[in-house]
């Protein structure tokens, strides 16, 4: 029985599951945790990591007037560019199909 192959590898899952299991178990155990300034450290990183992502950019941007009105010029601008841009790709792409039938 312990001679097929997915008994071996059966067991071995096995083992590495315990062994992990209680790595962790002890790791929690004896690893006293962490102190108050430990903690603060971690908080004020977090804080500033939030304010350089998209999140705290798109809260200051409620409180910022210039980045508002860019973004309404921007939104402005959208509409027209998407169009100007896919008119100019179907013309370029008319222009050529039109050159490759005309070449001999």
């Amino acid at each position: 029985m312990l001679q097929k192959p997915w008994i071996k590898i059966f067991i071995w899952f096995m083992a590495t599951f315990f062994f992990f299991l209680a790595s962790g178990v002890i790791i929690s155990i004896f690893k006293p945790g962490p102190t108050e300034s430990e903690v603060m450290q971690f908080m004020m990183g977090m804080m500033a990591a939030m304010d350089q992502s998209m999140m705290g950019v798109a809260m200051n941007i409620e409180h910022h007037g210039v980045l508002q009105e860019v973004i309404v010029l921007s939104t402005k601008f959208m509409i027209p560019l998407i169009l100007i841009s896919t008119a100019a790709g179907f013309v370029i792409r008319y222009v050529q199909r039109r050159n490759d039938h005309v070449k001999p």
